[in-house]
């Protein structure tokens, strides 16, 4: 017990050490980690572990990954001594699509991953993803295995699957590839998102905002739910629907109005991979940011040829946020940022 008589500052660095998340929270977790594991277990997966520190990273017009410069010695560098970027990943897509191309077949991982300033009730820059790829998995059977996975740990529904475009109308009221950003942005208005027109001239900038402000919070609130065929424009690394090319075959899951995955029928062509990649750095430095190197083993083990196949990233703690009810990531993870 602290002495009444120690200063105040000294009683409250002497409290910083605790966990925010309970015991019981912590004991919750661990209990659905081994529940996520035997999943993967069954179905014939092999756990993988990639580095979190790597030269690469994957480019993504609203992902900041975080970077440091260390040193490094030895005799296995050719000038003796460097001192390179490096990145803390924020997604572990990279090295595991080279280990499909080495020829591995069915591959997870649990692990943390970084993301600059991302930081709120449902955002820690370090925070836990579960990541798979399957090869020979089509968009379909990527999509079930999510499901199943999502039953799995929280014991809910299938999943109820919904089009971006239904989605979006359902939410929105206006058919957003019918859309022009005059239209998008007056709708906007109408709905109190935004309050004035000039915020942005480009079509994606407001249906992300339309989205993520008004579609997120109506999504799975009595099942989870899969929105697929994203816009194509928002494909990132995912294959142009062969139905319908205004679309990809990109999905996300949603549950109680939380996204939880996000998933891609997985682009094979580097080509294309370079060119988005490009595309995505103008676009962040129209936002304001830094551009981040294209050229990567990524793209050489895509040159080399990465066999087929569907992968998705899942927000762990959020999966823990809905098992016990909590609000705050906070509540689900040890030691936040502050803390940390």
């Amino acid at each position: 017990m602290t002495r009444s008589n120690e200063p105040e500052s000294h009683r409250l660095s002497q409290q910083s050490f605790r966990s925010t998340a309970t015991i019981e929270t912590l004991a919750t977790r661990a209990k659905l980690l081994r529940r996520l594991r035997s999943f993967f277990d069954e179905q014939g997966f092999v756990e993988v572990q990639t580095p979190t520190l790597s030269r690469d990273t994957v480019i993504d017009r609203h992902i900041d990954p975080i970077e440091v410069s260390i040193e490094l010695t030895g005799e296995s560098m050719r000038d003796g001594t460097t001192s390179a970027g490096y990145f803390l990943q924020s997604s572990p897509e990279a090295a595991m699509k080279r280990l499909l191309a080495c020829g591995m077949t069915a591959i997870y991982q649990v692990g943390p991953v970084f993301r600059s300033g991302e930081r709120g009730a449902r955002h820690n820059p370090e925070f836990t993803m579960a990541e798979w790829y399957r090869v020979g998995d089509d968009f379909d059977s990527g999509m079930q295995l999510t499901s199943d996975l999502l039953s799995c740990l929280l014991d809910s529904k299938t999943c109820d699957r919904v089009s971006f475009q239904q989605a979006f109308h359902d939410a929105v009221g206006i058919d957003c590839f019918d859309a022009d950003v005059g239209d998008l942005a007056e709708r906007s208005l109408e709905l109190n998102v935004i309050d004035r027109l000039d915020w942005s001239d480009d079509w994606d900038d407001w249906v992300h905002l339309l989205f993520s402000m008004r579609v997120q919070s109506t999504l799975g609130l009595m099942a989870p739910v899969l929105v697929t065929q994203f816009p194509a424009s928002q494909a990132a690394l995912a294959q142009i629907g062969s139905e319908d090319t205004r679309t990809a075959e990109r999905f996300e899951l949603f549950y109680r109005g939380l996204e939880l995955a996000n998933g891609y029928h997985e682009l094979l062509d580097p080509k294309i991979l370079r060119e988005r990649s490009i595309v995505a750095n103008q676009e962040r430095q129209r936002d304001g940011k830094n551009t981040l190197p294209i050229e990567s083993r990524l793209l050489e083990a895509m040159d080399y040829g990465i066999p087929e196949s569907t992968g998705c990233a899942l927000g762990f703690d959020r999966v823990v946020m809905l098992a016990i009810g909590a609000q705050r990531i906070d509540e689900v993870i040890p030691f936040p940022i502050e803390i940390a």
